[in-house]
């Protein structure tokens, strides 16, 4: 019947999903991921901090006068390397669920470089 074969059709489909994200999950796919779930959700029950120690920072950065040729090379580099950029924003507000009491922002996105979402 037509409602067997549209059924048939979706579990298929989420097989295809689960074989991808299988693929792409390193390290031993997903019973890595979900063996990996079940260790921070205990860690977290257990009230172990991830980031424990971890202080942000104020990055170095620079000012342009707007106008200026400075600013006008900077500009052109940035926009001549926007092709190659890619952009990720966490939702706002604080990270306290996260155990951190600073804005989610400030989060390192990595911990080998602890470069924050702010520095990217």
């Amino acid at each position: 019947s037509v409602d067997d074969n549209e059924a048939d059709a979706k579990k298929k489909m989420l097989m295809e999903q689960f074989e991808r994200m299988d693929k792409s999950y390193p390290n031993g796919g997903l019973a890595a991921y979900i063996q990996n779930a079940k260790v921070l959700l205990e860690q977290s029950r257990k009230g172990v901090n991830p980031l424990e120690g971890w202080k942000p920072s104020i990055p170095d950065g620079e000012t342009f006068e707007l106008g200026t040729e400075e600013y006008s090379k900077f500009e052109e580099k940035g926009m001549s390397e926007m092709g190659k950029c890619a952009f990720v924003l966490v939702a706002g507000g604080l990270g306290e669920r996260l155990g951190y009491n600073g804005v989610k922002l400030a989060l390192p996105t990595e911990l080998a470089t602890e470069t924050i979402y702010l520095q990217l």
